[in-house]
């Protein structure tokens, strides 16, 4: 739970730092998942999971994820960060759940592999590549 708490720490300061916020946003629940508070700039909600569900193990995934302002690289930008501390942490992969058409145009663009159709995984190494080539 506290390596998890850091991981908390880590998305706050960096969603703090991109969009200006002054006090925390995000929170950890017992469940391992990490949210953030209501806000009118972003909805965010991931799932710690270390252990293999529909989901690849070691795998940080994206149940909801959302800004305010659209198609201006947020989506990316915060994958680019998270693909950073996937990787600091263990985390093998990443998921992204339920996708909608936009979230599923992402997964698709950044190289993510479809599991079922509405959900999308990928090997962290492959979005460094992928990232490193940008």
């Amino acid at each position: 739970m506290i390596e998890y708490e850091e991981l908390r720490n880590d998305i706050d300061r960096y969603l703090m730092e991109r969009f200006k916020y002054r006090k925390s946003l995000v929170c950890l629940t017992i469940d391992n998942v990490i949210a953030t508070r209501r806000n009118s700039r972003i909805d965010l909600y991931l799932r710690v999971r270390k252990v293999e569900s529909l989901f690849p193990p070691d795998c940080l995934i994206i149940a909801r994820l959302g800004f305010s302002k659209e198609r201006i690289g947020h989506g990316t930008h915060f994958l680019r960060f998270l693909t950073e501390v996937a990787r600091k942490y263990g985390f093998n992969h990443i998921g992204i759940e339920c996708t909608n058409s936009k979230s599923g145009m992402l997964a698709k663009k950044l190289g993510f592999y479809s599991i079922d159709g509405e959900n999308f995984a990928i090997v962290v190494s492959n979005l460094i590549s992928y990232f490193s080539m940008e």
